[in-house]
């Protein structure tokens, strides 16, 4: 009977011992993980372009993301597959007077904007094997929409003008990492050709 309370005790122990070491020589980035990442975006081509005029009287400038929403699976330790998701829109609205059918000062207003989304298929390479940092290098292709628009209250010019991107072609690739807190949170950083420079945000991972 003692003997085999010892071996019982002897079988939790190395279970146990087995358990703790597996987790200690986990990697952030493993077979079979799903992870989830929310981000902003900073830097962006269009946005300097709007952002030249910010300067001028009469003008009102407006931009709304880069935002991010990513989901990526492992399908190994080193290679996930996943879908990116992209939304951005810039406006840039300014004054200007001139003069009606009777002759009388008037103030009309006018405004361009770009808004642009994509839905990416993403292919990502991970080449660290850290239990809380890891980095990645990524490709993007799928569908990219892109529309400029000009609008005004002239009802002597253009009242509305839509121009869609031709090419509804979307790419990018970027180099970042993920860096965790806890086991299942934490944060993530890219940087390279995407609808921003560089984006930020948060990870989750189960």
């Amino acid at each position: 009977m003692k003997t085999k309370k010892i071996t019982q005790i002897f079988l939790a122990m190395t279970m146990f011992f087995s358990f703790s070491n597996r987790m200690a020589s986990a990697q952030a980035f493993e077979d079979g993980n799903n992870n989830v990442s929310i981000g902003y975006g900073f830097v962006t081509f269009a946005g300097a372009l709007f952002n030249t005029y910010e300067d001028q009287n009469n003008y009102d400038f407006s931009i709304t993301g880069p935002i991010f929403a990513k989901y990526e699976h492992a399908v190994s330790d080193h290679i996930g597959v996943g879908l990116n998701f992209a939304y951005a829109k810039w406006k840039l609205s300014y004054n200007y007077e001139s003069y009606d059918a009777n002759n009388n000062a008037v103030t009309y207003t006018e405004s361009d904007s770009y808004s642009t989304y994509s839905i990416l298929g993403r292919f990502n390479l991970h080449f660290g094997n850290l239990d809380k940092f890891d980095p990645f290098w990524g490709v993007g292709v799928g569908y990219r929409s892109g529309t400029w628009k000009y609008e005004s209250n002239d009802p002597y010019g253009i009242n509305d003008l839509n121009i869609s991107n031709p090419i509804p072609l979307g790419f990018e690739t970027t180099i970042g990492a993920r860096y965790y807190f806890t086991d299942n949170i934490g944060v993530y950083a890219e940087t390279g050709i995407a609808k921003a420079v560089i984006q930020a945000g948060l990870n989750f991972k189960f």
